[in-house]
């Protein structure tokens, strides 16, 4: 039975009792009140009603924490789960009560991170968003809503090929950028990537004793597939290798703190809208200009299908003039 009672601050209070429970909640208006009432009966009639009281002070952040604590160290690829937790981590939307939590809000958490993240990527953060919010609800038994309110975040459009690609202009330009970095490897690690179109995740974790001097080879023994691979070193790559091979790792730095650095340069070389992980379609668009088999750019990258592999590769028209010429193509 539901009692509607109206408080010396004017505000109204609905209570809704039954044999086994007592809930209530205060309104500004006694409409509001009473048409909450209502649902609550209807709710508790049909066993329906769902009491989250003891998750009312429970943030998106203390989820996300507890999951990056708990879940993320069981997976193949920890690390790169855990850096992109902790970026949401630092964003306000982790401040929000989970029960307070709205499709709203996710949206604009999507909005400020767009500009500067992939598509795929952004994807990716909301994902998590969902995920969490499912474990905590199914899995650690904490009461939350059943609809998930990342449910309702439209994806962004992920285009299946990798639009951005340097100039040889704006290439130079970004290792000037780079030279000037207090990040001391960070030309080289750029031209690095440039050559063998490794990864990141590969190239911080490429150890002195991974690479064959000798045979010019480096062997990636934790990649994206899981599969291990011997990558071809070309002398300029040798030269880098051979200059940090007091290391351990040839060139171990966070993401986080890199992606810093990075940014720095790409802003001081007026470099727009370039990740890091774009130096890997460079490399292997240039492969294919100078003339390598889809196998043998296979053999550097990793990929497995052509459907993959030409996800990276950036050949214009223009780029076929010369070799159409030279071939004598009427």
């Amino acid at each position: 039975m539901a009692t509607i009672t109206k408080r010396k601050s004017g505000k109204w209070t609905a209570e809704v009792r039954t044999h086994k429970k007592y809930i209530s909640k205060t309104f500004l208006k006694k409409a509001n009140a009473s048409n909450w009432a209502k649902e609550i009966e209807y709710q508790l009639d049909r066993e329906q009603y769902e009491d989250f009281s003891e998750s009312v002070r429970i943030t998106l952040g203390e989820l996300i924490t507890r999951y990056r604590d708990e879940i993320t160290p069981t997976k193949k690829g920890a690390k790169e789960e855990k850096y992109k937790l902790n970026f949401i981590l630092r964003n306000k939307i982790v401040k929000c009560r989970v029960l307070s939590l709205k499709t709203k809000q996710i949206l604009e958490f999507k909005n400020d991170i767009k500009e500067t993240r992939a598509a795929s990527t952004v994807n990716k953060y909301i994902h998590y968003i969902y995920t969490i919010w499912e474990t905590a609800r199914v899995q650690w038994d904490i009461a939350l809503p059943s609809r998930n309110p990342a449910s309702l975040v439209k994806k962004e459009k992920v285009t299946d090929k990798i639009d951005r690609i340097l100039t040889p202009e704006e290439y130079q330009d970004l290792l000037v950028a780079c030279s000037k970095s207090n990040l001391a490897f960070l030309p080289e690690i750029v031209e690095f990537a440039y050559i063998t179109a490794m990864r990141f995740g590969e190239i911080t974790k490429l150890r002195t004793k991974d690479i064959n001097f000798e045979k010019s080879t480096a062997l990636l023994l934790d990649t994206k597939n899981g599969e291990s691979r011997l990558v071809p070193l070309t002398d300029r790559a040798l030269e880098i290798c051979n200059k940090f091979r007091f290391r351990e790792k040839l060139f171990d730095i966070n993401r986080d703190k890199f992606r810093h650095y990075f940014e720095q340069a790409c802003h001081r070389a007026k470099v727009k809208k370039f990740r890091f992980h774009d130096l890997r379609a460079c490399a292997i668009t240039n492969l294919f200009l100078n003339g390598w088999s889809i196998a043998e750019v296979s053999v550097v990258s990793g990929h497995k299908t052509w459907s993959e592999l030409k996800r990276y590769t950036r050949i214009k028209a223009s780029d076929l003039i010369k070799k159409i010429n030279n071939q004598g193509v009427a």
